[in-house]
């Protein structure tokens, strides 16, 4: 049939965007990729409360958003997870998406990925079916300590493990962070195998904000890994309550 568009799995979506990926944490300045929120007005600022809880909980990337109103709705732009891995690609780090899950905690310690959608395999952000599907207890977990949460894996050469660390803290200097877990070379990471000579980098979801909305109640709707936003449009939580 002519004029059909051709599926576009995730995975092709998300290492466009990577390559895009401008941010540069020193400067603190560059596009980062973004997740896309739309709540009422009303309900904006209950909204941000939420999210600066589960941001101080470190369950986030970021405490840096964008907020556009646009007559009753707020449109909330936050930060995504990818970005991290964008960074590194940039960095010289050969990095390569694997899958979005929800990830068991216990004690305040990654123990393992209880699901996992490969980005290969679904045209559909895993993060977004996963949040549909009420998996998630991010609230849960940042009263008791346990619960389970939002994240992926991404794979990289286990020759770049020195390098991944030293931009992994300029990111954390800047205020980017998340990191659940950084494996060992062949080891698998909270359960998921890795590639030969390869290491496993999981990284808390950045769509944690947008579950504990939504076990909260808050009407939102949410698209995972929408955009890219301007650095210096973002504002930090504190300053927007």
């Amino acid at each position: 049939m002519v004029g059909l568009k051709p599926l576009v799995f995730s995975l092709s979506r998300i290492e466009n965007l990577m390559q895009m990926v401008s941010f540069d944490p020193r400067k603190m300045e560059g596009e980062i990729i973004t997740n896309t929120s739309m709540v009422d007005l009303k309900m904006l600022e209950p909204t941000l409360q939420i999210f600066r809880d589960v941001m101080e909980s470190g369950l986030s990337v970021s405490p840096y958003l964008k907020v556009e109103t646009f007559g009753s709705r707020a449109k909330i732009m936050s930060a995504c997870s990818i970005t991290v891995s964008g960074v590194l690609l940039k960095a010289g780090v050969p990095m390569r998406p694997k899958g979005g899950g929800v990830i068991e905690v216990i004690d305040r310690e990654p123990v393992r990925f209880t699901d996992m959608l490969m980005y290969w395999a679904t045209t559909i952000d895993p993060i977004d079916v996963l949040i549909s599907q009420e998996l998630t207890s991010v609230v849960r977990m940042m009263q008791t300590g346990s619960g389970r949460i939002l994240g992926n894996l991404q794979e990289a050469p286990m020759l770049a493990r020195e390098r991944i660390e030293e931009r992994l803290e300029i990111l954390a200097e800047a205020g980017f962070s998340g990191v659940l877990d950084l494996g060992d070379p062949n080891m698998n990471v909270l359960g998921v195998s890795v590639e030969r000579d390869h290491i496993g980098i999981s990284l808390v979801g950045g769509t944690n904000i947008v579950a504990a909305a939504m076990s909260r109640g808050v009407g939102i709707e949410t698209e995972s890994i929408s955009s890219l936003t301007e650095m210096g449009e973002m504002t930090h939580i504190e300053d927007l309550l």
